[in-house]
């Protein structure tokens, strides 16, 4: 059985519609939904923890009818976007309420309260108000009092947003290792694709209101189910050439590159779209792979790759070298795209 399963949803705005939305969490699973800002994420979690009803579906929570239980019922903590916390209360205070609203007794409360203040690293300012946090501290308090709830399942929106970059891949492991420990149900919201593909088990990608693809952060990297996908998975993100589609492969008179050879091109006829990730781009000619000449843009080195900006024609494109390559600007490489890692799409935009 499911710890949530989410069945033809439709919630209605009046500039905005999200859904049709068909997803299942299994229990014990860390779920994340990615997408970029303003596509519907954090109204799936608010139908999930009760606080919107769909207009159309159903949401099911451990086999039971969502529409007959309120908030309460449901045992799904949640940490807001804008994280909620109460504003007259200390960060001890915030933590410790939900176990103070179920009457736990006051060693349980004393023992939740020491493993969240040493997990999130938050002893230090539990004796203050929210008003005198940083943002990543209440973003730590807030983390806290979902914890301190040991509810059956996790709700996360953007939940490690504030903090730096060091203490966000810090929590990153921390968040996973928590929810292995407990066996708990995670669904994690972020606009962030390193932080969501990084922790989780499945991936939802949403876009424009809609689900995309589910799968696995290999299979949604991997293996994009269509353009607009492709389009949000990847970092840098996945360089696309226009063409057409022949008996031979697939056509491109808009760039010198040649034409490639891809299996299942002569079903298709019509315009088509290639797509190579930066990394499936190699400095240098290799054997068996089609290979073109560009003209180095810029050069980005970070450390342990470097991005390479170069034009093919008028069009710039990125390529991923590992280590620390220094190449001149406007010099002329010869580049090769391995063939096994090609991405081709039809004119609708699904993948061939």
């Amino acid at each position: 059985m499911s710890a949530i399963e989410i069945t033809n949803a439709v919630k209605k705005y009046p500039e905005f519609t999200l859904g049709p939305i068909n997803m299942s969490v299994g229990q014990g699973e860390f779920f994340g939904i990615f997408g970029p800002p303003s596509t519907g994420k954090s109204s799936i979690l608010k139908l999930i923890l009760g606080l919107l009803q769909p207009d159309e579906g159903t949401v099911t929570l451990a086999g039971k009818d969502g529409a007959t239980m309120d908030v309460a019922e449901r045992d799904i903590s949640m940490v807001f976007q804008n994280l909620a916390l109460f504003p007259h209360m200390t960060g001890r205070e915030n933590i410790i309420f939900p176990l103070k609203e179920r009457n736990a007794p006051e060693s349980e409360i004393a023992e939740r309260l020491d493993f969240v203040s040493e997990v999130l690293h938050v002893s230090h300012i539990l004796h203050k108000n929210p008003a005198q946090m940083s943002g990543g501290e209440r973003q730590r308090i807030a983390l806290g009092r979902a914890f301190a709830a040991q509810s059956r399942a996790m709700l996360l929106d953007e939940p490690i947003a504030a903090l730096d970059a060091r203490l966000r891949e810090e929590m990153r492991v921390e968040l996973k290792r928590l929810q292995r420990e407990n066996n708990q149900t995670f669904v994690y919201v972020s606009h962030d694709e390193e932080e969501v593909m990084a922790i989780s088990d499945r991936v939802a990608v949403i876009i424009d209101g809609m689900i995309a693809q589910i799968g696995s952060p290999d299979e949604v990297y991997s293996t994009p189910t269509s353009l607009s996908v492709a389009e949000v998975i990847g970092s840098p993100p996945m360089n696309f050439f226009k063409g057409k589609f022949a008996e031979s492969g697939v056509h491109f008179s808009s760039t010198s590159l040649p034409p490639v050879p891809i299996v299942g091109a002569t079903r298709k006829r019509g315009d088509g779209t290639l797509g190579v990730r930066p990394e499936d781009i190699w400095l240098g000619e290799s054997e068996g792979n089609p290979s073109v000449d560009v003209k180095v843009s810029s050069v980005e080195p970070l450390g342990s790759y470097t991005i390479i900006n170069a034009y093919l024609d008028d069009q710039i494109i990125k390529i991923r070298a590992p280590g620390q390559v220094v190449l001149e600007e406007n010099s002329i490489q010869c580049v090769s795209f391995d063939i096994r890692n090609l991405h081709l799409f039809d004119e609708t935009g699904e993948r061939v």
